[in-house]
């Protein structure tokens, strides 16, 4: 008799792994405001993502813009334009709680586009972008959730001769996110 109901505990307990240790499942809408310097001038970026959360994680896309006018590089500069999107990955735990953690990686392509003062010459380039960024998520409602975030942006790809240098692109982040969506439940295996 001890040993039917040693079995039948055993086989009422699952494996508890790394990976998908809940049964949540969503996607979200992300309005995406990001903080940075170009050149040791404070910038703004705007943009939105979306992204589909599998347990613990959510992958997706997103992206960013920013135009500056203002004296940048030695004061030629009339306008600075830099946009870039691409992939969006992410982990959060413990999602139940109303204040937790969280961590993601962007991992983007885009270009950078100044216009100079002095004779109208533009400049064009291409650039590649990896920004982990590590945070707080703030469930406010259950279709609603704040973020705030730090990170660095690593630009690569600029022409080193160019006006411009990837240096001058590469930046701390300072970032704010408007979450909505379904978020899932979790639904904890026993």
């Amino acid at each position: 008799m001890g040993g039917l109901g040693l079995l039948a505990t055993t086989q009422a307990q699952r494996d508890e792994t790394l990976v998908s240790t809940s049964g949540r499942s969503g996607f979200f809408l992300a309005s995406l405001v990001e903080f940075s310097d170009i050149q040791g001038e404070s910038t703004t970026s705007v943009g939105g993502g979306m992204a589909f959360i599998a347990g613990d994680f959510f992958f997706g896309g997103y992206g960013l813009g920013v135009t500056r006018y203002s004296d940048l590089f030695d004061g030629d500069v009339d306008r600075l334009k830099m946009g870039h999107g691409g992939i969006w990955l992410g982990y959060a735990v413990p999602q139940h709680r109303v204040l937790h953690g969280f961590a993601s990686l962007k991992i983007g392509w885009g270009g950078v586009n100044v216009t100079f003062d002095s004779g109208g010459v533009d400049a064009e380039e291409s650039l590649f972008l990896l920004n982990p960024e590590g945070g707080l998520e703030l469930n406010v409602f259950r279709w609603f959730r704040v973020a705030g975030a730090v990170g660095y942006r690593f630009v690569r790809g600029l022409d080193e001769g160019a006006a411009f240098t990837n240096e001058d692109f590469s930046s701390m982040t300072w970032s704010l996110s408007f979450r909505i969506g379904g978020f899932g439940r979790a639904r904890w295996r026993e």
